[in-house]
């Protein structure tokens, strides 16, 4: 598992710790439309993400978290996130 912690101050001036945590890769069965499926928690929230093997998997993990994380929290991301394209694009 990989965790990291990023740090942001909200509109009340307390800062508090946003932790990303993306878990193992797990192969998915044959009939399933992707490969491979890795869990990816943002804030405490879980999300499923799909690659073709188990690197795109971590990969499209780690930019899903960013994805996420630059739109809900902008420039306020203490170490910063550089701007992403939405998924797809």
């Amino acid at each position: 598992m990989i965790e990291l912690v990023f740090k942001v101050t909200g509109e009340d001036g307390e800062p508090r710790d946003i932790v990303v945590r993306i878990h193992e890769p797990t192969r998915n069965p044959p009939e399933k439309k992707w490969p491979w499926v890795i869990p990816v928690e943002v804030d405490g929230r879980n999300y499923n993400v799909s690659g073709e093997d188990p690197l795109d998997a971590i990969e499209s993990g780690a930019r899903h978290a960013a994805i996420l994380l630059r739109e809900i929290h902008g420039d306020a991301l203490e170490p910063p996130l550089e701007p992403r394209m939405k998924e797809g694009q």
